[in-house]
């Protein structure tokens, strides 16, 4: 299997994410599928993964997490004692800094 290929057992969860986000009926993923969030995977010894430009999908049934990014592939996990953190990218301009206090 390759990093961008979609296992069967995805296929129904991708499909109804690529709904929800686009409206449109596709089997695969495109750039416009990746939203401006990282994921943040942390595992129960302490060690984390990261991945950005990624989303993330959960099957509870399977007891599985999938992250999807839009460079580094597909990447699938055991669900058990898995934290995951969305974090999303935000735009901070000089028109949306504070001014600290006394000037800068």
């Amino acid at each position: 299997m390759s990093r961008h290929e979609i296992p069967a057992r995805w296929m129904d969860a991708v499909r109804a994410h690529i709904r929800a986000g686009s409206g449109e009926e596709r089997d695969h993923l495109l750039v416009f599928d990746f939203p401006l969030t990282s994921i943040r995977l942390g595992f129960p010894d302490g060690s984390y993964a990261f991945f950005r430009y990624a989303f993330h999908l959960r099957d509870d049934g399977a007891r599985e997490v999938a992250v999807f990014t839009e460079h580094c592939g597909y990447h699938f996990f055991p669900a058990g004692g898995l934290e995951v953190e969305v974090l999303q990218s935000v735009w901070v301009g000089e028109a949306d800094e504070e001014e600290p206090e006394g000037g800068r």
